[in-house]
């Protein structure tokens, strides 16, 4: 039987690196195609391009990762255009079809075609993380920096930061790693609290110019 399997979530929850993952551990190569790869301007070169994608991964016998999949799949009842709904057909045909694994992701679950939902046989949600996971992904990210724990002040002020996904967590390393002071929780924290208000309220306002 097929094995399909649409993993959704908010963006930075470890959607794409559990493909990678999972690509190695069972020691198979995953065909990465996005919708900017699928898409075509010309009638039928979408659809032509979708059955590529999957023969490819079934001459190959590779994982199929449709990334961002909610731009191949929007629900045909809102479509505008014929071509529009005679792609979301032949992704459908081949997924009905295909001997392999495919794997969809996407941010926007509730986008995605009820059929399309119907041909996937797991549906695995990807969530922020909890307290536990926050402060796992804090020591493992950070270690080599020397960050070897957290005080109990430390730790309720990283519990108090929300919405947190290990995506968070890379893009704060990234950034302390251009700083020539030394890094500690402190800053760790402060760079998780930017990142949590900007997915709520936006990018933090600051001052740019000259006084």
């Amino acid at each position: 039987p097929r094995m399909n399997l649409l993993l959704s979530g908010p963006p930075g929850t470890g959607k794409t690196e559990f493909v990678k993952y999972l690509g190695s551990t069972l020691n198979t190569r995953v065909v990465t195609r996005m919708g900017s790869d699928l898409l075509d301007m010309y009638v039928g070169g979408t659809e032509k391009n979708i059955r590529q994608a999957f023969e490819e991964a079934s001459r190959e016998k590779a994982i199929l990762f449709l990334d961002e999949i909610d731009g191949m799949i929007h629900s045909r009842e809102q479509a505008q255009r014929s071509w529009e709904v005679t792609k979301v057909n032949e992704l459908l045909h081949q997924m009905e079809n295909f001997d392999g694994i495919l794997i969809g992701a996407t941010n926007f679950v509730t986008n995605l075609d009820p059929a399309t939902l119907r041909r996937f046989t797991f549906k695995l949600e990807f969530d922020c993380l909890t307290n536990e996971g926050k402060e796992h992904f804090l020591l493992r990210m950070f270690s080599a920096l020397g960050i070897s724990g957290l005080s109990p002040t430390e730790q309720r002020r990283l519990q108090a930061i929300s919405s947190v996904t290990p995506g968070d967590f890379r893009t704060v390393r990234k950034s302390l790693y251009y700083l020539s002071t030394p890094v500690t929780p402190d800053l760790i924290l402060e760079g998780l609290e930017r990142e949590s208000l900007a997915k709520r309220n936006g990018l933090p306002q600051g001052n740019i110019g000259f006084r």
